[in-house]
């Protein structure tokens, strides 16, 4: 790592936040120190996101409360990740973003903040003063989970050409990698429809049936116990019979776009909770990429891809 600030990685999701100090190592963008997360435990609860489509710039009090406090604690992460001395923050995040990038108009799974960067660089600034360096636009979290998994020590996309990257967690998120460059869905051209855009056979979004959070809330409303992963009832069966088929479906989608350009898809990274789940099931993960007509399919347990991957496009440390 160069002189400069120190690097520190956030990655902000549905369920909570992670963070960590970030330096490039010779095999590629490493962890400084433990990686720290923090839960939400505010029992917020978004509105639906097409009434947030619909009225954008309209935030309920509450929401505004909601976002307020989690912006405190995530200064509080962020600090206890950065030694001493000035730091630098990179930030991955889901939703739709402002025009400029530093804030969330639109998110299914947490409250929006239009002022998002902003703020917490005036938080975090409160408490490191002129240590605390500008803070850069938000990273999508599905560009960012990718570059990790590209740039990363043991990333599962290092080495490869053409591929994509789907991360699951409270929502989904992919990111293509085009002969070696990493864009997101909306970036490409045609662009390609995200998985809560697309509609499943039963009526749901794909990213209902594939976010591993979405499934679980699936089951807990049939009066499921625990997770479905590893049980042998029907409703069990059913969810994860419906993630394989959503998983499949964004694969093909892909797949369909890189052969349109005289491209190949090499490989298809899951990360994330949804990797994770599926590492433990390599029957079921095998059973999916049979249907994928010879494209590899790896289960990456990369926890701290996206705040990697934050960095890595902040800094353009990509080696």
């Amino acid at each position: 790592m160069s002189n400069g600030p120190q690097w520190i990685g956030l990655d902000v999701g549905g369920s909570g936040a992670r963070a960590a100090r970030v330096e490039q190592g010779e095999d590629g963008l490493r962890l400084v120190g433990e990686l720290r997360e923090l839960e939400w435990d505010d029992g917020f609860t978004p509105l639906p996101i097409r009434e947030q489509l619909r009225y954008p710039g309209e935030i309920p009090a509450m929401e505004e409360v909601a976002a307020g406090a989690r912006l405190a604690r995530l200064a509080e992460l962020i600090t206890s990740c950065a030694g001493e001395g000035p730091f630098s923050c990179f930030v991955s995040a889901p939703g739709l973003r402002t025009e400029d990038g530093f804030g969330v108009v639109a998110w299914r799974n947490g409250p929006r903040r239009s002022t998002f960067i902003g703020d917490l660089e005036l938080a975090l600034r409160a408490a490191r003063g002129d240590e605390v360096y500008a803070l850069d636009a938000i990273c999508p979290d599905s560009v960012a989970c990718a570059m990790g998994e590209l740039h990363a020590e043991g990333g599962s996309l290092r080495g490869v050409s053409n591929g994509l990257c789907i991360a699951g967690g409270s929502g989904v998120g992919e990111a293509l990698i085009v002969e070696g460059r990493c864009w997101a869905l909306d970036e490409v051209e045609p662009p390609l429809p995200r998985a809560w855009e697309l509609r499943a056979a039963e009526g749901a979004s794909i990213e209902d049936h594939v976010a591993p959070g979405r499934t679980l809330r699936a089951w807990h409303a049939a009066e499921g116990e625990g997770c479905p992963e590893g049980r042998s009832g029907e409703e069990a069966l059913a969810l994860m019979d419906a993630r394989d088929r959503g998983v499949g479906q964004l694969v093909e989608r892909a797949h369909s776009w890189f052969r349109a350009r005289g491209l190949e898809l090499e490989r298809v990274v899951i990360s994330q909770t949804l990797g994770r789940l599926y590492s433990l099931d390599e029957a079921r993960l095998a059973g999916v990429a049979a249907g994928l007509d010879g494209i590899e399919l790896v289960a990456s347990s990369l926890r701290a891809a996206p705040l990697a991957g934050a960095v890595a496009k902040g800094t353009n440390e990509t080696t």
